[in-house]
């Protein structure tokens, strides 16, 4: 009797059916009650707790920096690139657009990855086994966040900032043989700035700004990469003997260029 009023009450979702509940089964007892009170908590907990176990990527358009240099850093040589993020997708491409790598996850979270030379709407594609053919496979953690929770988890958090508008938390510590220094927003799961630092050189990566529609920088629509000559990475072999595939010869840029060159 009192699970049927127990459905009662879940089906209509008001406060008189509980009240109802209470005064006809005065009977039941406090054990009893305390009882369903805690497996109500527990239900609550658990179902928060798995809602809350996947990052969720909020869309992301931004330019970065990269900067190197062999210590002790006399000289160095900087490269720009923009970075698009979705929640299953992210695209880098060099500042140039010259050339970029656009990288989707399906709902088995397999990654598939497309290099593109948007200039002349070409491109490469590689499927999961691809990937893990010529050792190109990437954590989908760290191409959403430039660096991957795992790492950061490594480092210790050693003071706060504000990048861009966005609250972000500074972290430094070692990893191998490196020592790591990551500024990082954690309302977007992104790498606002990481500097490693090897024995004989630094690399640093830094965000610059949020593109805005002044930027004339746009992600590539999956309208658009339609419209690509796209070729599929194993049958690479066959489609460089074609005259009109000389291209392929040419992109020494893309993945696994030297497992088919001739």
């Amino acid at each position: 009797m009192i699970f049927s009023h127990l459905a009662m009450y879940c089906q209509k979702g008001e406060a008189v059916w509980l009240l109802l509940l209470i005064l006809e089964n005065v009977f039941m007892t406090t054990k009893s009650i305390f009882k369903i009170t805690i497996w109500f908590a527990l239900s609550s907990l658990i179902l928060s707790n798995s809602a809350s176990a996947t990052p969720q990527y909020a869309s992301v358009a931004a330019r970065y920096s990269t900067t190197s240099c062999t210590i002790p850093c006399e000289k160095s040589q900087a490269s720009d690139w923009y970075f698009w993020r979705d929640e299953n997708r992210v695209e880098i491409r060099n500042a140039t657009q010259d050339v970029g790598e656009i990288w989707r996850r399906d709902g088995k979270k397999r990654l598939s990855f497309v290099y593109v030379e948007p200039a002349h709407k070409r491109g490469i594609e590689y499927n999961d086994t691809d990937l893990r053919m010529i050792n190109h496979k990437r954590s989908w953690d760290r191409l959403a966040s430039v660096v991957s929770s795992a790492e950061i988890e490594k480092l210790s958090l050693v003071g706060e900032t504000e990048i861009l508008g966005h609250k972000a938390q500074r972290y430094i510590g070692k990893i191998d043989k490196r020592t790591v220094e990551v500024v990082w927003i954690p309302d977007l799961q992104l790498t606002a700035k990481v500097v490693n630092i090897y024995p004989d050189r630094q690399v640093t990566t830094e965000i610059k700004s949020f593109l805005t529609k002044q930027d004339n920088a746009l992600a590539t629509s999956e309208d658009q990469l339609s419209d690509y000559a796209l070729v599929d990475f194993a049958d690479l072999g066959d489609m460089e003997t074609k005259e009109s595939m000389a291209w392929l010869k040419k992109s020494t840029m893309a993945p696994g260029h030297d497992v088919h060159e001739h």
